[in-house]
């Protein structure tokens, strides 16, 4: 075999805001400490993962010239809400990028925005998936971030999303239901009807643009009651167009009572992950196992996309 490539990248979770970012609002975002991986070598025998969706989505728009042996993995939960899909969708278009000699470039802001940009088209027009734009930003450019999606749309992505890096404690769990679910189920229909001018969709959307902003000043300051008051908001008018489910509402009761200050969807919905803020992971955590609950993730920022050497 010839040239080896490997990338990795993180998967991410909403903690306000989502899901505006579709409508041209603003969101508060975390990456995750899970990855997915992409290794790609030329030369020798082809050998391709046995779900083909996101190759042949990369490859249809960026071809190889060689024959390739694809390894992918990742410890994200499938289907999970936080956007396990998107990261693998990443690392292997780095690697074919790469392996074309146009890697991408990771050196700016602005240059991983435009691989984010990239990404998140691929996945909407190649891969037919309806997805969000905070996924493809947040997975390339890691950490903790501000963004406004100023300008974007269901159909039309509009300008490139502006970003601030948040410096701050992260008091959170993320918890997954192990119900899995696609985004698409969800974002597909609560789209549509934004676009048909549903008021309920409307009036919900304008107001979970407006809450990323306050509650990353107020995580900033420590300020967790705003934060929780706006982890609220956002989830109460996001299981009010349907975008919630039971298993996600008995999670959230459940870090209520076990003490959470307040508990959200860390993704689309009908299913997948909740992102609960607590000063004491490790107690409802504990707790949430007596309940039946094995898995979660101590949110904390780490790199996005990146090359491995």
């Amino acid at each position: 075999m010839g040239l080896t490539i490997t990338y990795t990248a993180p998967g991410r979770c909403g903690i306000v805001g989502n899901p505006s970012d579709i409508y041209g609002g603003k969101v508060l975002s975390c990456s995750v400490p899970t990855r997915a991986r992409c290794r790609l070598s030329l030369g020798g025998q082809e050998l391709l993962p046995e779900d083909l969706r996101l190759w042949n989505a990369a490859t249809s728009r960026f071809p190889l010239a060689e024959p390739a042996t694809v390894e992918w993995s990742t410890d994200i939960p499938r289907s999970s809400g936080l956007s396990g899909s998107t990261a693998l969708l990443a690392a292997t278009l780095g690697c074919v990028l790469e392996a074309r000699g146009e890697a991408p470039g990771l050196s700016s802001v602005e240059e991983r925005s435009a691989f984010a940009e990239l990404v998140r088209d691929i996945e909407r027009n190649e891969a037919a998936v309806m997805c969000g734009y905070q996924d493809a930003y947040m997975i390339v450019h890691g950490g903790m971030q501000l963004m406004d999606f100023a300008g974007k749309h269901p159909v039309n992505p509009g300008p490139h999303a502006t970003l601030k890096q948040i410096e701050a404690p992260i008091p959170f769990l993320l918890v997954t239901t192990g119900v899995e679910r696609l985004s698409g189920s969800v974002h597909g229909p609560m789209s549509q009807r934004w676009l048909d001018g549903d008021r309920e969709v409307v009036d919900a959307i304008d107001t979970i643009k407006t809450l990323a902003e306050p509650a990353a000043a107020a995580l900033a300051k420590g300020d967790l009651a705003t934060v929780a008051d706006a982890m609220t908001t956002n989830h109460r008018l996001v299981a009010g167009l349907g975008g919630s489910g039971e298993s996600i509402d008995l999670l959230i009761d459940r870090c209520l009572r076990h003490g959470a200050r307040a508990a959200k969807l860390a993704g689309a919905g009908m299913g997948g992950t909740v992102i609960a803020l607590t000063e004491e992971p490790e107690v409802l955590e504990s707790r949430l196992r007596e309940d039946g609950y094995t898995r979660f993730i101590r949110l904390q920022t780490v790199a996005g996309v990146q090359k491995v050497a």
